[in-house]
């Protein structure tokens, strides 16, 4: 199957026409030969992304997508301010395709994740990029990803892109604004190829850490369209592919990196052509819960505190196995552990599930400066609030992997 991908892989790096890239993962995805085939799109909210909105719909979804009703087909959709992944997206998109034609079978499932940069030519100058023209007014675009590379911006749309940007130690946003790590004439494009890919791990995180309705490969596309004053073009940046038709979870990927200064830029045809060191590369995703799971290995703290002494001696007599005891000892053991030990707690708990997956960017930031209690803390009071919804066997593993740690 993974074979079948091989025309879509050929496009990463170079800027193609929308049609061309709607037709490769048409009939790529129709050789699959999947009963089923789903997909969800996200773009920005910008009116700028119609043409890459309406390119997939054209060329892919009425040709391969169920019909919804009055034989028409239809993407799960998602647009906000700076096409940002939002949390349970794939899952709901899954489950949506989830039709009985996939049960005994498969689906596939392509989740496309668009930014979007402006490129507009200037007379006599060099064109420029993340500027242009909107109703006879110069505007940027994307405005959210400007706003985030201005600073001193706190809205909600730019605090979660900037998480995103610094997730797993990597001042992302910094390496765009120094001229010498990332030429300014380029820094919008590479923002947004940034952004496609870290919102793309985010679908990724969110597709490994779930149970479909039915067995699903699924496909996950980050993607840049360049609006131009002419037709839109697009540049595949990487591929995940997960192969899920018998129940695995593994995430491979093919493409680009996610640090700017990685990039370089080149021209094919009079379009951009971008490559890296990681480019023609596959490698295999990263397991978040173990890469805490094992850093929260080397940084146990060993806590004598009264208040625990009653949870250490029932589950050393395993009285937390019967009925809904264990919950009754997280409720006592989690507010002491948010006091005196938060960051190794909460490690623990993101390692073993009790955490969901939306934390991920979070923990790993906790877990890197070993300083953050307070973001710690909140994440604890999380689990705390839903502790009536953990199975007994799920508190029960919880309350001794805590212990286990704690004594």
């Amino acid at each position: 199957m993974m074979s079948s991908m091989e025309s879509v892989k050929a496009l990463i790096g170079s800027e193609r026409p929308l049609r061309e890239v709607a037709q490769a993962l048409h009939f790529s995805v129709r050789s699959m030969s999947a009963p089923v085939v789903g997909a969800m799109h996200l773009t920005c909210s910008d009116e700028s992304e119609h043409e890459c909105i309406d390119m997939l719909q054209q060329g892919f979804v009425q040709y391969l997508l169920p019909s919804l009703k009055f034989a028409r087909q239809s993407a799960f959709r998602l647009a906000n301010l700076g096409g940002r992944y939002e949390w349970s997206a794939a899952r709901l998109a899954e489950n949506h395709f989830a039709t009985p034609q996939a049960e005994n079978r498969f689906k596939l499932l392509l989740v496309k994740i668009n930014s979007h940069v402006a490129y507009e030519e200037q007379p006599g100058k060099k064109f420029r990029l993340g500027l242009w023209q909107r109703y006879g007014v110069e505007s940027a675009c994307c405005g959210a990803l400007a706003q985030l590379l201005s600073g001193g911006v706190r809205l909600p749309h730019v605090d979660d892109l900037a998480e995103a940007f610094d997730s797993e130690g990597h001042d992302r946003i910094s390496a765009l604004k120094d001229p010498a790590r990332v030429e300014p004439l380029y820094a919008p494009l590479y923002a947004a190829m940034v952004s496609s890919r870290l919102q793309a791990r985010k679908a990724v995180l969110d597709i490994q850490d779930y149970v479909p309705g039915s067995p699903t490969y699924y496909v996950v596309l980050p993607c840049v369209t360049v609006n131009r004053a002419e037709r839109d073009t697009e540049i595949v940046c990487g591929m995940y592919t997960i192969d899920g038709r018998e129940g695995g979870t593994e995430a491979v990927y093919t493409g680009l990196g996610d640090l700017p200064e990685g990039y370089e830029i080149g021209w094919e045809h009079g379009r951009f052509r971008i490559t890296d060191e990681h480019l023609g590369l596959e490698r295999k995703g990263r397991d978040h819960r173990a890469m805490v799971r094992e850093r929260a290995a080397t940084s146990r703290l060993k806590v004598h505190d009264d208040r625990l002494e009653r949870v250490r001696a029932d589950v050393a007599r395993n009285k937390h196995k019967h009925h809904s005891h264990a919950r009754e000892l997280l409720r006592i053991a989690l507010p002491v552990l948010a006091e005196v030990a938060p960051i190794p707690a909460v490690m623990l708990a993101f390692a073993d599930g009790a955490v969901g997956i939306h934390h991920a960017f979070k923990i790993h930031r906790i877990a890197g400066e070993m300083k953050d209690t307070d973001e710690a803390r909140r994440i604890l009071d999380d689990i705390e609030a839903q502790i009536d919804q953990l199975s007994p066997d799920r508190a029960e593993a919880l309350l001794e992997l805590l212990v286990s740690d704690y004594k």
